[in-house]
């Protein structure tokens, strides 16, 4: 079954059908067959007994077409020592025996059972192959109908992108504004996760914060340069021992500002 697995897919649909094709010529033939012949027969032949006692073959005279009979002669019903006459040929005795002699009616009807569950498996599997062929082109056809909408959406991830960005500027300076210097700068620059998530730009799974929010901004096609400044004051504010003070929020508010006039949004 392993080496079946390896096989592509076309050469197993193909392999199928041929053994199920095979499989219904064998049950036809067996049920056009009968059970009376699929599981009796002439039999085999009798064994013939030879006589014990000599006897004087009976003359056998051939015709001008080949054919043969056997001549009587005028004593031989004086019982003269001629032997029998050839007895009618084996196999319509044993035909006429089994013609005679038919199956019980619990065999046939457990044959034609049997017939016809190899049937109903055969038509079943049939209709499997289909629906699976079937199946398999509409979702070729489905994948292939959802490509184009796939490529408009990435295409339309930037201006999603800019457009939360816009949307959530109140919001995203309100929390640079709050609070202590080092506190406002990590939740202002994690608030770029959230437009991320509501343009439908959603974070890969091995994405850190910072790089979640660059990738989103250089989709955006935002200015490197007030980016990597306020990525510099994020980390700063995360990571360092020192003290952030408010001349760093002033920084980061003048970050945010021109990485937001590159993507055409006013603070």
């Amino acid at each position: 079954m392993r080496a079946l697995g390896d096989w592509p897919p076309a050469a197993r649909a193909v392999t199928a059908v041929a053994a199920t094709c095979l499989f219904m010529v064998l049950v036809a033939w067996a049920t056009l067959l009968g059970p009376d012949q699929v599981f009796t027969g002439p039999g085999p032949r009798p064994a013939t007994i030879s006589a014990t006692e000599s006897c004087t073959p009976l003359p056998v005279r051939t015709n001008p077409d080949g054919t043969t009979e056997v001549v009587y002669p005028d004593d031989y019903a004086l019982d003269s020592g001629y032997c029998d006459p050839p007895a009618a040929d084996v196999r319509d005795e044993a035909e006429d025996i089994v013609r005679d002699n038919p199956p019980p009616f619990w065999l046939k009807l457990l044959v034609w059972t049997f017939l016809g569950l190899l049937l109903a498996a055969g038509a079943a599997l049939v209709l499997w192959l289909l629906i699976e062929v079937a199946r398999h082109f509409r979702a070729r056809r489905g994948r292939r109908e959802e490509r184009p909408d796939v490529e408009f959406a990435v295409l339309d991830e930037p201006g999603r992108v800019a457009e939360q960005v816009a949307r959530d500027a109140v919001e995203q300076d309100a929390l640079l504004r709050e609070g202590d210097p080092r506190n406002a700068i990590v939740e202002a620059w994690h608030r770029f996760e959230v437009q991320g998530e509501r343009a439908g730009v959603p974070r890969r799974g091995a994405e850190t914060s910072s790089e979640y929010a660059l990738r989103i901004l250089d989709l955006a096609d935002a200015d490197d340069v007030p980016v990597s400044r306020l990525a510099e004051l994020y980390r700063e504010a995360r990571f360092s021992h020192h003290e952030i003070t408010e001349q760093h929020r002033s920084e980061a508010f003048s970050a945010l500002a021109a990485v937001r006039r590159s993507l055409g949004v006013r603070s």
